[in-house]
């Protein structure tokens, strides 16, 4: 459903920037529900196969918009620049939750809270993104 906010076509640069902003926040959102777990997990509030498959959706509902903005065409030179940002910004947070997916798999539950720091950070990025792209 979070996905919907950034299907269609673009055919200004405006409204690619407000699809951009849209797939930030649900990125955003998604990261932010690993964290959330994550620091649950290290604090021994959650068990390992609850926390796995919470990072697991997690991680689906981050690339399902990933994927649908990355389908997008970038109507002119300057949403190609924001395709770059925002694309740089959604590999990196696909790979953190990855990591953390595997870890959890891996019964590894209580390091999962070395991780909150990094994941703060890539929420903050996403968000600041999109603030920066709505505006």
């Amino acid at each position: 459903m979070a996905v919907s906010g950034c299907a269609g076509s673009s055919r200004t640069d405006a409204d690619f920037r407000l699809k951009a902003a849209n797939t930030a926040e649900t990125a955003a959102s998604a990261v932010s529900t690993a964290r959330i777990a994550v620091q649950a997990a290290g604090e021994g509030r959650v068990s390992g196969p609850y926390v796995s498959v919470l990072l697991g959706e997690a991680e689906s509902d981050l690339l399902a918009a990933q994927s649908t903005f990355e389908s997008r065409q970038p109507p002119g030179a300057s949403a190609d620049t924001v395709r770059e940002r925002l694309g740089a910004l959604l590999d990196e947070a696909a790979d953190t939750l990855a990591e953390v997916r595997v870890e959890a798999r891996r019964g590894e539950v209580r390091g999962l809270a070395d991780h909150t720091g990094d994941l703060r950070e890539t929420v903050d990025r996403l968000e600041g993104l999109e603030e920066e792209l709505s505006s």
